[in-house]
């Protein structure tokens, strides 16, 4: 899967309009592109790299620099990321147009997927996989740009133009398409993916629990949940540590539902790592780079951890340097390495997979609906403690929560051990009701309505038809 990306370039050739001066002899096009089962894969691959290259960068900031997990501190990233975490973002702000650019060039070659591979002669089975992955990605990208700016124009032909000019749908309208898409293609992808990183139908039904749970729509969050499960093809990872996860030689595991790929190479990379190191971190192979800029965990977020807790060793508190001293991290200068160093790597080029969804989220969302719709239930509890006990710390017991209040504010705790630096913070905080409050008991200046960002200003002053999110000008 990770060598397909490069597909996507070949697809952009596509997209030029403007005729070149030089005499061409021959060319790609409607005429003689859309015609074999080879180009409807191009097709879809093309789409897949959109989604799969977009980084980490942008998206963790955004996640979590706003939130009680992290702070960004030095270098040039800091521009951009002090404006997210003092809750001062305008509407013009680059990773909100980065964030709708990159997942609308999704959604248009999802599209065009949709629009071109149903003429194509090839194998049927393969045909409706295909279109099958394709309005998965499309839904996926939906998915992400709900979650950022709300419901955004529904766009499900490639056959517009710039005249387009599409309003946004009802909040309604969009839950009910998102939805419908996830339940249609979780009934014809594959339960195995046939190939590293492709779409599953435990991905759709994953993900369409995490989007029932963000909706606060429990009763589907809990039997959706308990689909996956009842897969049969998905557990926890039986590591000796819990953070061996998160290494490089362990990523093909059954507890990654769906993931971003990466390879150790230029364009294919992962980079946060370079990003977490404190300055001249002595890394176990050289070459490697290490940024100005510095992500620094929160003390009082590492403060939480019961100190058995394995998840808080992928959490570094001293390091050697590269002149062999060991060097302590003070105040909020801890760090997260719990996307570990790859051996194989070199520069800033790292190899480590992003775990979009894994099973351990199944299990705490489930956990989680069924307590907003019961309460404290046994279930729910040994829910918890399958996560618990990967992580060598102490079990829970149903009599530590006598109301429903009260085991919410644990799962929302268990949920920042276990998925810190997974771009998850935000939503679990906005779904919890905690994320402006915490941001005032932080002395930010925070509103009610900055649980959504601002919809780009280059696309409010592009499209008149589009409204802006409640209180941004």
């Amino acid at each position: 899967m990770k060598k397909i990306l490069y597909t996507f370039l070949f697809i952009q050739l596509l997209g030029c309009s403007k005729p070149l001066d030089e005499e061409v002899f021959s060319s790609f096009g409607p005429n003689n592109f859309f015609q074999k089962a080879d180009d409807a894969e191009a097709l879809l691959n093309s789409a897949y790299s959109v989604e799969q290259r977009r980084g980490f960068r942008n998206y963790l900031l955004m996640a979590e620099v706003n939130t009680d997990l992290v702070i960004d501190r030095e270098g040039g990233l800091r521009s951009l990321a002090q404006p997210l975490e003092d809750f001062t973002w305008p509407a013009t702000h680059e990773f909100f147009e980065t964030a709708w650019t990159l997942h609308y060039r999704t959604i248009y070659r999802t599209n065009l997927v949709l629009d071109q591979v149903p003429s194509i002669s090839m194998a049927d089975a393969r045909k409706t996989q295909i279109l099958a992955e394709a309005r998965f990605l499309r839904a996926s990208a939906y998915q992400t740009l709900y979650d950022l700016f709300g419901p955004v124009p529904l766009i499900i032909s490639s056959n517009s133009s710039s005249d387009d000019r599409p309003s946004r749908p009802t909040q309604a309208e969009f839950i009910s398409f998102v939805e419908s898409e996830f339940k249609a293609v979780a009934d014809i992808l594959p339960t195995v993916a046939p190939q590293y990183g492709r779409a599953t139908k435990g991905a759709a039904l994953s993900l369409l629990t995490r989007f029932y749970l963000n909706s606060k729509k429990w009763s589907e969050t809990a039997e959706t949940a308990k689909k996956v499960m009842d897969l049969g093809v998905y557990q926890l990872f039986n590591g000796t540590n819990r953070t061996d996860l998160f290494d490089v030689a362990n990523e093909k595991n059954s507890e990654f539902i769906y993931i971003r790929p990466s390879l150790p190479q230029p364009g294919l990379s992962d980079n946060y790592l370079p990003h977490a190191a404190p300055p001249n971190y002595k890394f176990k192979v050289a070459p490697k780079t290490n940024y100005a800029t510095q992500l620094k965990t929160l003390s009082g977020f590492y403060n939480t951890f019961d100190p058995a807790d394995q998840r808080r060793q992928a959490i570094i508190t001293e390091y050697e340097d590269v002149n062999g001293k060991i060097i302590k991290l003070g105040t909020d200068d801890v760090r997260s390495f719990k996307f570990r160093e790859d051996l194989s790597a070199t520069a800033e080029n790292m190899g480590n997979d992003f775990p979009v969804y894994r099973y351990a989220d199944i299990l705490l969302s489930r956990a989680e609906a069924l307590n907003e719709l019961n309460g404290p239930t046994q279930e729910a509890i040994g829910l918890i403690n399958l996560v618990r006990a990967k992580a060598a710390v102490t079990l829970l017991k149903l009599s530590d929560f006598t109301s429903k209040d009260a085991l919410r504010a644990h799962l929302l705790k268990e949920r920042s051990w276990e998925f810190f630096s997974e771009e998850l913070r935000r939503q679990d905080l906005i779904r919890h009701g905690k994320f402006i409050e915490y941001a005032k008991a932080r002395g930010k200046v925070a509103f009610d309505y900055q649980v959504l960002f601002p919809l780009p200003q280059s696309e409010i002053d592009r499209n008149p038809n589009l409204k802006q999110n409640e209180g941004y000008k």
